[in-house]
């Protein structure tokens, strides 16, 4: 078929360009189908209209006719074949295809090797969430030095960019911060870096400065519950000090500089003790849900002493059930009563129980394996193992994080970062 001309190549391109702007504002809008493929039977070769379908059939909730129109598209090797292999690449990541997402990142890369800093950037997300998240970060660094060199336009976008993988793919805080910070430097206006990188600061022991980034978000936007929650962790931080009655030493015996991540994390991503309980609740094995007893109310949950989230969920397990959580090892969830006892027993009789210090040691009994050794959370959240004539074992770097470790065991899918979807997609540039 020849090339359109004159008035009807304007039709044609009126028609292409209406329908790349209806998906920008209304991606789910019905005309979009209609005039692209309206476009394709006046024009075949305005493949692009092909890649606008399958953004909209994804939009719309239809991945697979999204994967399929791409997948079609490729087959044909024409003009738009990168564009095809970039959307089918982000398709798969937004999936949760990470390895697949990973190989079209590295075949975008061999069909062209001036790809740009964003290619690159793809190309360490995925390989961060599927293969070695030391490499992606390491490789997410080198897309912002390529970035600085060869779009210097884009390299605040590039920052910000690294800094949300950081976030997103679970980079330690350490690493994020000192991401975030310069992505903030070259993006003030960046608030969502902004209440994250405060929270890294709590991490590092620096609340006045966490404070002080938080101050400046909740100016911009008060109803901002993030960075609300953030100041009432710094506070938590700064009151004690301020008042004489503890230090920054305190605090950093206590962990809380790991459990403001935690909160952080588990607020952006839907991944807290309460999340992980729903997620676990349908994934239980028989033998499992029976051994576990009936919720108790909230109230008798918090006056127990136990964890009153896991209590008001169940109340302890069966004697004698240890070992059915399927992580190896023999214990079993105390009840809100078992715990109120042993909490009991521990401060009224210390010489009988040498291994706990009810004075001056912070811990939450949560599991027996019914002889000697109990679960428990310590400093900083963290869950331990401890029995009579031995050094504590740190199983898990939170309850939560056991739990959800349970959830990804039983075929459940994982909220953690990390573990859940990560920013992908640039712009169409070539919409024909």
């Amino acid at each position: 078929m020849s090339e359109p001309v004159g008035v009807e190549r304007e039709a044609i391109e009126h028609d292409r360009d209406l329908a790349w702007e209806l998906f920008e504002f209304q991606p789910h809008h019905p005309r979009i189908p209609e005039l692209a493929m309206s476009v394709l039977a006046r024009a075949p070769q305005f493949t692009g209209m092909i890649i606008l379908l399958s953004m909209h059939r994804e939009a719309c909730g239809d991945v697979e006719e999204a994967r399929r129109l791409l997948r079609e598209l490729l087959g044909r090797r024409d003009r738009q074949f990168l564009g095809a292999l970039r959307r089918l690449r982000d398709l798969e990541a937004s999936a949760g295809d990470f390895t697949e997402a990973m190989r079209l990142g590295e075949l975008v890369l061999r069909e062209d090797p001036d790809a740009d800093w964003f290619d690159h950037m793809d190309l360490a997300a995925a390989v961060a969430m599927a293969d070695d998240p030391e490499r992606g970060w390491t490789s997410m660094d080198g897309a912002v030095e390529l970035a600085g060199r060869t779009a210097p336009e884009a390299y605040a976008g590039a920052l910000g960019l690294r800094a949300l993988h950081f976030l997103s793919t679970g980079a330690p805080p350490a690493r994020f911060l000192v991401a975030a910070q310069q992505a903030i430097e070259a993006d003030p206006s960046e608030t969502t870096l902004s209440t994250a990188l405060a929270f890294a600061y709590l991490y590092d022991y620096r609340p006045q400065e966490a404070a002080e980034l938080l101050a400046r978000v909740l100016r911009e936007d008060p109803t901002d519950e993030v960075a609300q929650g953030g100041m009432i962790v710094a506070r938590g931080f700064l009151d004690p000090i301020e008042r004489g009655a503890g230090t920054m030493d305190d605090l950093r015996r206590a962990g809380m500089g790991e459990i403001a991540w935690r909160i952080l994390r588990d607020k952006v991503f839907g991944a807290g003790l309460a999340e992980a309980l729903a997620a676990l609740d349908p994934l239980l094995p028989a033998e499992l849900a029976a051994s576990l007893r009936p919720p108790l109310d909230r109230d008798a949950a918090r006056a127990s002493g136990g964890d009153d989230k896991v209590l008001a969920w169940r109340d302890g397990q069966r004697p004698g059930s240890g070992g059915l959580w399927g992580d190896g090892r023999p214990f079993r969830l105390l009840s809100g009563a078992e715990v109120a006892a042993l909490d009991a027993a521990i401060e009224q009789h210390p010489a009988a129980w040498p291994q706990w210090d009810a004075e001056h040691e912070y811990f939450t009994l949560l599991f027996t394996d019914d002889a000697d050794a109990y679960l428990f959370e310590g400093a900083g959240g963290r869950l331990y193992r401890r029995g009579a004539g031995s050094d504590d074992e740190e199983i898990a770097s939170s309850l939560t994080d056991w739990l959800w470790d349970r959830v990804a065991a039983f075929g459940g899918a994982d909220a953690r970062p990390g573990r859940s979807a990560v920013v992908t997609g640039r712009p169409p540039t070539d919409e024909s």
